[in-house]
């Protein structure tokens, strides 16, 4: 018998006996798990595998660290979250106390990824593509920047998923 620590859904940490055989059990479902979320979020995975291998290519990316089963990829200037692959820049940081919030940002649209499945592009892409486009026209037009990007879906629910937490100005 292996003693095995988990986490609780109350948060606490707990040791159980755990036998070879439930051992492969637990992580073959835990492949199994890998697996069927990728087919889940497959039309983004594929559309992530191409803009990574072109971003490789340009040798645009600094910095890759795997979590969470996600690649988080840190870039010259590209934040976009495509299925696995999560594409942030530290230029994208909006808010002095918070170390990476383009990161976290980014995270909140994988969540999204995982809720929507292969509806994730129709829903969460097109509208956050338009809203690129909207944010670069007005730049282009007023020569200053549209500082509601963030506040209409579906960036401001990205946002709360990803913990990206705006400090109030206090009177």
């Amino acid at each position: 018998m292996l003693r095995v620590k988990i986490l609780t859904f109350e948060g606490n940490i707990t040791s159980i006996s755990v036998s070879p055989i439930k051992k492969s059990m637990l992580a073959a479902s835990k492949y199994l798990k890998i697996t069927l979320l990728f087919i889940w979020e497959l039309p983004q995975n594929l559309l992530g595998l191409v803009v990574f291998s072109i971003m490789k290519y340009k040798r645009s990316i600094l910095r890759i660290e795997q979590e969470a089963n996600r690649k988080f990829l840190e870039t010259k200037n590209t934040g976009v979250s495509l299925g696995r692959f999560i594409f942030w820049t530290p230029a994208g940081n909006r808010f002095s106390h918070l170390a990476n919030d383009c990161r976290m940002h980014e995270y909140g649209h994988a969540k999204q990824s995982v809720m929507l499945g292969p509806l994730y592009l129709l829903i969460v892409g097109l509208p956050s593509l338009g809203r690129v486009a909207y944010s670069r026209w007005y730049q282009w037009k007023y020569d200053r920047n549209w500082h509601n990007y963030f506040n209409g879906f579906p960036e401001n629910w990205a946002d709360k998923l990803g913990g990206v937490i705006i400090k109030k100005e206090s009177n």
